[in-house]
């Protein structure tokens, strides 16, 4: 075993120039895996940190909206749709929902400052403390008031845009003063605006909301799953899911995204095996009678087939190395071009454990695929045939 590993690891120097070309195939399917599934892969732990990150059981939305609270990928999250806000009150007032405790209408506004698209959400004063309990001010600053013309700027955002405390954004053309500052805690929040919610609706002449989120008494399932169907069965024109159903729709908008970007980066897997496995072959038939030689003085078939595979696994785990690196490079270039087409005011890929795993997974499988017909033609092949090849 230990030789054939050794004769594997020759024959890569062997044929320096065709063994770098392998290694350049997989670097470059595996470099495009890693850069693309990274926006699925980041947009799909922001997503989750964001919702998790809120106090929020149920979400009542438009009927045509999509559970999504990223908001400004591409406007997507956003509905000409709104909710009255007799809902609300409804909510409040009547005895046929007795298990609420909080109701909080949401409404949003996309606002272009430069180069990027932020969003200024519109929430009540009185409900921000409960339905974002991580959301912290830094010293100095203050939550803003419900009748006045302030903002409270996520911690990202305002480093972004290099925001201070007093200073002045425009939200459709009147000035907010922004009189808070967020503490980074690496979700959406970061990147997002907070502003009054009536003075939200005011600016674009609104009537009504964009969601409604709701906190129960106690957060246990059937509780919520009791209210969820009370309210479903009070507003059918509604779109009514608890965190998990909205979390569910949420992550099937990335699942779509991360499909995508799979069968676009399978065009490079495809054209990565493909030369992995010409280089196999024309490897193989050059070393036909090395072969015939080898198994004549009682190497088995097993260690002449562990030696073709060695040595395609050698070429494509090389591959994968340098196909992470690259990966993490492009990953950073292509995010930036997907904030800037989009306007984005935050970041979207991220490189997380599972991608490099599955990253090295991917050029282990290239190999294995690479390495399987030129293993089996000669394995399955007699040693008089292999000694009299030409």
């Amino acid at each position: 075993m230990l030789i054939s590993i050794q004769l594997a690891i020759k024959n890569v120097y062997r044929k320096k120039e065709r063994s770098l070309l392998t290694i350049i195939g997989v670097l470059l399917a595996v470099g495009s895996f890693i850069s693309l599934l990274s926006i699925a892969e980041g947009l799909y732990e922001r997503i989750n940190r964001e919702i998790n990150g809120r106090k929020v059981d149920i979400y009542i939305l438009p009927k045509d909206a999509a559970a999504l609270p990223t908001g400004p990928i591409g406007t997507v999250g956003f509905s000409s749709g709104t909710l009255p806000l007799s809902i609300v009150k409804k909510l409040k007032k009547t005895s046929q929902f007795p298990h609420i405790k909080h109701v909080c209408p949401i409404y949003r506004v996309q606002q272009k400052i430069g180069n990027q698209t932020i969003i200024a959400w519109g929430i009540k004063m009185e409900n921000f403390a409960e339905f974002f309990p991580y959301f912290k001010i830094k010293s100095g600053g203050r939550f803003f008031e419900d009748n006045a013309s302030e903002a409270i700027m996520g911690g990202n955002l305002a480093m972004e845009r290099d925001v201070k405390l007093e200073s002045l954004i425009p939200i459709e053309g009147q000035p907010f003063t922004v009189v808070g500052i967020g503490v980074p805690h690496y979700s959406f929040q970061d990147y997002f605006c907070y502003i009054p919610f009536e003075k939200a609706m005011k600016l674009k002449n609104a009537k009504g909301a964009h969601e409604i989120w709701i906190q129960v008494n106690r957060p246990i399932k059937s509780e919520i799953s009791d209210t969820a169907k009370a309210i479903r069965k009070a507003f059918p024109d509604a779109n009514v899911k608890t965190k998990e159903e909205y979390l569910g729709a949420a992550n099937e908008y990335v699942n779509y995204a991360w499909l995508l970007q799979f069968a676009i980066s399978a065009i490079g897997i495809l054209i990565a095996i493909t030369a992995a496995m010409n280089t196999m072959l024309m490897s193989t038939y050059e070393r036909i009678k090395e072969f015939g030689t080898l198994r004549a003085i009682g190497t088995t078939r097993f260690n002449v087939f562990f030696m073709i595979l060695t040595e395609s696994l050698i070429l494509c785990f090389i591959g994968g190395l340098g196909g992470v690196v690259l990966g993490i490079m492009g990953s950073q270039l292509l995010d930036d071009t997907v904030q800037v087409l989009l306007q984005l005011s935050f970041p979207l890929a991220k490189i997380t454990f599972n991608l490099i795993m599955y990253a090295f997974i991917l050029s282990i499988v290239v190999g294995l695929i690479a390495a399987i017909i030129p293993a089996v033609i000669v394995y399955r092949m007699q040693i008089i045939d292999a000694l009299r090849w030409e």
